[in-house]
């Protein structure tokens, strides 16, 4: 076997993110700003220094809805999981109730390739400066229709677009042709 070591300091050079970042051969550089990056996932943990560097203008994530969490307050126009507002309280939740897989793990990975800020100069995401809604949903095309539903309203009331992120690595859903709900939802 041959050793592995994580490359993942290497993505924004090789899909060439750090020529967008530069604005090469673009009215201007990109980097995230004004847009918010929605990851639909499990295994947040909202305090990593990646997203929230200990209290430090390194708190991107705006909200967070933990399906998982029964406890509420639920989202405004739902009546089910728990929605952390705002840093002080996403700082006190720590992280999501881990869902499919356990505390901080995947959606954390997902969440750092799309925007995390890197350590020490390392591991930058492709869109560093974007700020985060994590919605940690049920295993069901409903709850993921919910979830994208409360981030496009958020990113509606902000004023900035929304790009949506399903990092599941599986695709239980529905039919592939195009006719379920979830893909005329998504259409």
């Amino acid at each position: 076997a041959r050793e592995i070591a994580p490359l993942c300091n290497k993505t924004r050079e090789a899909t060439r993110t750090d020529s967008v970042h530069a604005g090469l051969d673009l009215p201007q550089g990109y980097d995230g700003t004004g847009v918010i990056i929605g990851i639909t996932d499990w295994g947040f943990d909202y305090t990593h220094p990646n997203f929230n560097n200990n209290g430090s203008d390194n708190h991107r994530i705006l909200r967070a809805w933990d399906h998982y969490k029964l406890s509420g307050p639920h989202p405004e126009g739902f009546d089910y999981g728990t929605e952390f507002v705002g840093y002080d309280e996403l700082i006190a939740a720590q992280g999501d109730t881990s869902g499919l897989y356990g505390y901080g793990t995947h959606g954390n990975h997902v969440a750092g390739i799309a925007a995390g800020r890197g350590i020490d100069g390392e591991y930058t995401g492709q869109a560093p400066n974007a700020e985060l809604l994590l919605a940690s949903f049920g295993l069901d095309e409903a709850s993921w229709l919910d979830a994208v539903a409360w981030m496009h309203r958020i990113a509606l009331d902000e004023g900035k677009r929304l790009v949506v992120n399903c990092s599941w690595g599986m695709y239980t859903f529905s039919t592939l042709d195009g006719t379920s709900l979830l893909s005329q939802a998504i259409n």
